[in-house]
């Protein structure tokens, strides 16, 4: 080893004197286990109601094709009713004219 080296660190830090580790509040450390788990709580709701929206938005989808789809329907219907009325007019103004 070359005599200008630099001494190796060591890879874990050194444990603080007793005087210096930091104070643990117990009542902080549970009211941040309890935040931590109710936030856990309010994901795990949160998750539940965006899968809930997501299927009814699916289901909604689908209706809404069908509605249009009978919308079609009518509206050949109705398609078919005019021009059956004005047959219905032709032939009763060919059988009498003055009307």
């Amino acid at each position: 080893m070359a005599a200008n080296a630099p001494p190796l660190t060591p890879l874990s830090p050194l444990p603080l004197p007793v005087s210096q580790q930091p104070h643990h509040d117990h009542e902080l450390i549970d009211q941040m286990c309890r935040l931590l788990q109710s936030g856990a709580c309010c994901m795990d709701v949160l998750q539940g109601a965006q899968m809930a929206s997501q299927e009814a938005s699916g289901l909604m989808g689908t209706a809404m094709l069908r509605q249009q789809g009978e919308m079609r329907e009518v509206l050949a219907w109705e398609s078919e009713v005019e021009s059956a009325m004005r047959e219905m007019a032709r032939v009763v103004e060919e059988e009498e004219p003055g009307l």
